[in-house]
């Protein structure tokens, strides 16, 4: 079995994702049931405006789910400005960093991989 840190480029690139369709927000409940892992725990992050999260990897998947502001979010193939209701799929390894834009951002951050409805 491959662990994700030896992934190759081309299949990480293929497992990322960034969905520009919006999920709910305005009802957390469901959104958070679908994020919580069978036992654990989703953060809530705020970023203040010209917050960086620097260049970095996770050992696990992450998903990400902007809820308030904005974050310019950028990857070794490129860069979005992510709003509201984007969600963010990553897979274990990759390097990737965020900056919050004007108003900061709120959004959750589930340290695995999970399947949105609304994104099938």
């Amino acid at each position: 079995m491959m662990h994700a840190l030896d992934m190759t480029r081309d299949q990480m690139d293929r497992d990322f994702r960034i969905f520009s369709t919006e999920v709910d927000t305005t009802n957390l409940r469901p959104l958070l049931m679908r994020l919580l892992p069978d036992q654990g725990a989703v953060e809530v992050q705020r970023d203040v405006a010209g917050k960086e999260h620097a260049w970095h990897r996770h050992n696990t998947d992450e998903t990400l789910v902007i809820l308030e502001g904005s974050v310019r979010f950028y990857w070794d193939q490129g860069e979005k400005i992510c709003g509201p209701g984007t969600v963010i799929s990553l897979p274990a390894g990759m390097m990737h960093g965020s900056v919050a834009l004007d108003g900061g951002a709120v959004y959750l951050i589930a340290f695995h991989s999970v399947n949105l409805p609304q994104h099938g």
